[in-house]
């Protein structure tokens, strides 16, 4: 049994460590999509791939998705076969955050020659070659170059030959490859301050450490929800989507032990590239869930595991590969507006209106007409956030997703464009006694 004071340092600690991470990552980052944007995450999970913490700039997409990108990777790479050193990789959208731009990487680490604990770091690569983000692709392969789980780092030498492939694949490789040893950095400060804290405190491991903050975590969320009236509610959102609308059904089940939410009914995966994997979909479903049961609680694996989500294969919300995913988010942040209207009967007082999103983003690419150098850049604009109940919604904010919006004095500096006006559009936030942003 672990004293309450000394579990709180532990938890502070291990709060600390991620904020490190991700402050390292943030600061040697080549890319305004990690550095101004903070499309990025640093989390540590436990020896059994359960998540413990995340830095305070993680977005919800990656916090979500790294326990279960984690143990995909354990599945493809057993841990039997890791060792001192190693760090695992992938862009694999069915196993990582939904895109293959976004890069998941895992280290363990050892301590007394046994895995105590898992660091990894998430981020959005400014190119991985292909279309990109276009959702027009109609197929993954158009969409850039997949890598399948593999030793990025073995045993604490490079694999040269993987960095070297994906640098031949994509415009700026000198920013990719930047991004990506910034990812590395922020592992190994990770590892560096996780042994740190078991060596200063005398930890076998982290094991029971995390066992005592999960069961922590869970017995008030548990509190949390006795006080929600049981039931299955209802929510959809529609849209344009191309060929034909689409349709994003959730059923949200509501008991004393956990919430289950069903998007049965939702519309089938379409041929071009705006379609869910299942790993994005959990995150963009848990996020609303716990912003309305528990915000102040902390986010660990003994709050999510009181949450259950289902998405039928062959839809919207979970694509069969090879299907093109690039702009998986037009679709992913509208999720929260289907969880909110299912519950707003349940959270009156919490459920916020819809908000501007999904967030804008222009990808930038070519050559300068006087140095003839390439660039290439990805621009975040964020609409405002719906009208809340006694106040109205912030302006430009990134509800869900949290990305920050890319300053225009970096923007002009990076690529050759200037911006005539940047200004909030008044009067667009909506009637009612509380205004959108």
């Amino acid at each position: 049994m672990i004293d309450p004071i000394d579990l709180e340092i532990y938890w502070n600690r291990l709060i600390s460590i991620t904020d490190e991470a991700g402050a390292v990552l943030k600061r040697t980052s080549f890319s305004t999509v990690v550095r101004e944007s903070n499309d990025f995450a640093c989390v540590l999970l436990d020896s059994k791939a359960r998540l413990i913490a995340q830095s305070s700039l993680s977005i919800p997409g990656f916090i979500g998705t790294a326990p279960l990108s984690l143990k995909a990777m354990l599945e493809a790479i057993p841990i039997e076969a890791l060792k001192p050193g190693d760090v695992l990789f992938t862009n694999d959208p069915w196993i990582g955050t939904g895109h293959l731009p976004d890069a998941s990487m895992a280290r363990p680490i050892f301590h007394n020659h046994r895995i105590i604990a898992f660091a990894m770091s998430v981020a959005h690569l400014s190119d991985i070659g292909g279309r990109q983000w276009s959702a027009d692709a109609n197929e993954l392969f158009e969409e850039g170059i997949r890598f399948p789980v593999l030793k990025l780092v073995e045993a604490g030498k490079l694999n040269e030959f993987v960095v070297n492939l994906l640098m031949g694949n994509v415009r700026l490789p000198q920013q990719v490859k930047g991004d990506l040893f910034a990812q590395l950095a922020a592992l190994s400060v990770s590892e560096q301050r996780v042994l740190e804290l078991v060596d200063e405190y005398k930890l076998a491991s982290l094991d029971g450490v995390a066992e005592a903050i999960f069961m922590a975590s869970e017995r008030a969320a548990l509190a949390e929800l006795a006080r929600v009236k049981p039931g299955i509610y209802k929510g959809y959102v529609d849209s344009d989507g191309f060929d034909e609308p689409i349709h994003i059904q959730a059923s949200v089940e509501v008991s004393p032990h956990g919430i289950y939410v069903d998007y049965s009914g939702s519309s089938a995966q379409i041929r071009y590239g705006i379609n869910e994997t299942y790993n994005h979909t959990y995150a963009y479903t848990i996020f609303p869930l716990k912003c309305l049961l528990a915000p102040s609680i902390p986010n660990n694996d003994g709050f999510t595991r009181l949450f259950r989500v289902h998405a039928p294969e062959g839809s919207i919300v979970n694509a069969r590969y090879p299907a093109p995913v690039g702009a998986r988010h037009l679709i992913g942040h509208q999720l929260q507006a289907a969880v909110f209207e299912a519950l707003a009967e349940v959270f009156p007082m919490q459920v916020q209106a819809d908000s501007g999103t999904p967030l804008w983003s222009v990808l930038l690419r070519g050559l300068a007409c006087e140095s003839q150098k390439g660039f290439s850049t990805i621009l975040f604009f964020n609409g405002g956030m719906g009208a809340m109940q006694g106040r109205d919604g912030p302006p430009a904010a990134g509800f869900p997703a949290n990305i920050s919006n890319t300053p225009i004095e970096v923007a002009e500096t990076l690529a050759p464009i200037m911006f005539g006006e940047k200004c909030l559009a008044e009067g667009s936030g909506g009637d009612g006694r509380y205004r959108g942003g």
